[in-house]
């Protein structure tokens, strides 16, 4: 029965790619798409995991980006201005209403039990797998070997992107890319798709988003480890005119016994300045300065329990939470969406 059923799989993931193949050949990415997500919820493959990971990509580029938005950024009205720090709402409250007034008027809105267990067990999987591979890599390991959870994405070269040449500093941070895990990345496009993620950012930027490779990340954070990160707003680094918005999801309880998030708890509409006396990097921020940012609102270190999660974009001051004595890892998924219409190329996009 084995060997019928391994018959039978192989066939049909043929098919599956034969079909999508047909339509990529007609620009028809995001049938192509559709169709082996489809079939691969059932048949779990690494060949078509892998060529999600670039139909996604390619199929940017021939998408027609349009928003549906008039200006940036909104002015939402302050619905939780009743709420000290930054505010929070269950799931069943998560709407692009409620993350746009808690971002765009306190800095970052937490969303409580974004992810159900069966989501977080799923994910944490797939960050420890991912990671796994990556090792067997290191250590010589052919790509036979380490498919489909990890086998380093390579875009096609194209005017305004650049080529990922920082996993060795994202791996001594704990982070690996999404799109360097195929199967990772399968996971987790289906788990922003089930909690509604995927269509409160749609709403929320005013168009079908796009991930970014370089910023989407699968992350485990080491307990009694420095993580390289100071102070920080991404901002620093995205550039001007972008519309963005970032999902962070705690994997594990974090903010006691192991590495969370410090923020500064309010809404810069500034960037501030980097590269100061005491910063750790010529782009991050020092302590001095964010405190001097944060005003009567000092940083807070952020409590999760698995499966929660913290929205915010690129003006949010924060950190890395870490402290000596910490007794465990930390877990967590970081999914950055961009609005097509005004993409930084050299983020590397990924359709959702």
């Amino acid at each position: 029965m084995s060997f019928l059923t391994d018959i039978w799989r192989s066939q049909a993931v043929s098919r599956a790619l034969r079909r999508a193949h047909a339509l990529v050949g007609q620009k028809r990415y995001p049938e192509a798409i559709r169709i082996l997500t489809k079939a691969n919820c059932h048949l779990h493959s690494s060949a078509i995991e892998i060529l999600l990971v670039n139909l996604r990509h390619d199929s940017f580029f021939h998408h027609v980006a349009t928003s549906s938005l008039a200006s940036w950024p909104p002015q939402p009205d302050d619905l939780y201005a009743d709420q000290l720090g930054i505010p929070e709402i269950d799931h069943q409250d998560f709407t692009a209403t409620n993350v746009a007034s808690g971002v765009f008027n306190h800095g970052s809105i937490i969303v409580r039990n974004m992810l159900t267990a069966e989501q977080v067990s799923l994910m944490r999987d797939s960050v420890i797998q991912t990671h796994a591979h990556h090792d067997k890599a290191i250590a010589g390991a052919l790509e036979t070997e380490t498919a489909p959870w990890f086998v380093p994405f390579t875009p096609t070269p194209r005017e305004g992107t650049k080529a990922i040449v920082e996993r060795e500093w994202l791996r001594r941070t704990g982070a690996e890319l999404a799109a360097d895990s195929p199967r990772g990345l399968f996971n987790l496009i289906n788990c922003l798709q089930d909690a509604g993620i995927t269509d409160m950012v749609t709403e929320y930027l005013g168009e079908q988003p796009a991930l970014s490779v370089r910023k989407t990340a699968l992350r485990q954070a080491l307990k009694d480890v420095n993580a390289e990160v100071g102070w920080h707003q991404d901002g620093a680094f995205l550039g001007q005119g972008i519309r963005t918005v970032n999902v962070w999801i705690a994997l594990t309880d974090c903010g006691v016994d192991a590495p969370s998030m410090d923020m500064v708890p309010r809404r810069l509409t500034t960037i501030v300045p980097t590269g100061t006396e005491g910063a750790m990097f010529d782009w991050s921020v020092s302590e001095l300065t964010a405190r001097d940012a944060a005003g009567d609102t000092p940083p807070v270190r952020l409590q999760f329990r698995e499966g929660d999660a913290i929205i915010f974009d690129e003006m949010n001051l924060h950190r890395t939470g870490e402290s000596l004595g910490m007794t465990k890892d930390r877990f967590a998924v970081e999914a950055w969406f961009f609005a097509p219409s005004c993409y930084p190329l050299e983020q590397l996009p990924i359709m959702v």
